[in-house]
Formats: C-alpha cells, structure tokens, sequence
C-alpha cells in the first residue's frame, strides 16, 4: 500500500484551489447550511469535474465526513473547488 503525507484546505467559498500539481483526494469533511452542493474539478473551472456531491436541506447542521476509498480520486493538475452552494465550509484532505 502506497503511503503518502496527508495535508488538508479548510475552503469557504468557490472559484479556490486547493493544490497545484498532481495529487489524490483522500475525504472531504462538509458542513452544510441547507441543500448543498460540492463539486471539484482538475486544476481549473474549466477541467473535467472529478467529484461532486449533492446534500439534501436535512444535512443543515448536521456536519458529514466523507472518505475516498482506495487510494483515493486522482486529479492530475490539482483540485480546484467550482462549485460550493448551501455550505458554510469545506475542508478537503489530500495527499
């Protein structure tokens, strides 16, 4: 099994990247304000969206951590938050 350092974004707002450069999604922790969504894309708003998520109204305050399985997703040009609507954060994990 392949180790690497973990480090982690704490994000409030789209249109921010979280890292420049190869690197793998690990777990994204999410705390909502009512129907959410999440969506990640490779290096830039314009690179092909990796992940996304979409939290009904019942998540408002009610904070979710989500783990990758695996190795976790790869974005080859780095993670890139497009998307972030019904959110008060996000805090990404990466490595």
């Amino acid at each position: 099994m392949m180790q690497t350092d973990v480090s982690s974004a704490y994000v409030t707002s789209a249109s921010t990247s979280v890292y420049t450069g190869r690197v793998r999604l690990k777990g994204i922790y999410v705390n909502a304000s009512g129907a959410a969504t999440i969506a990640l894309t490779d290096g830039t708003s314009a690179g092909y969206q990796q992940f996304k998520l979409d939290l009904p109204a019942s998540a408002t305050n009610n904070p979710i951590y989500i783990p990758i399985p695996g190795e976790g997703i790869v974005f080859l040009n780095g993670i890139y938050v497009n998307t972030l609507s019904g959110v008060n954060s996000i805090t990404v994990f990466y490595g």
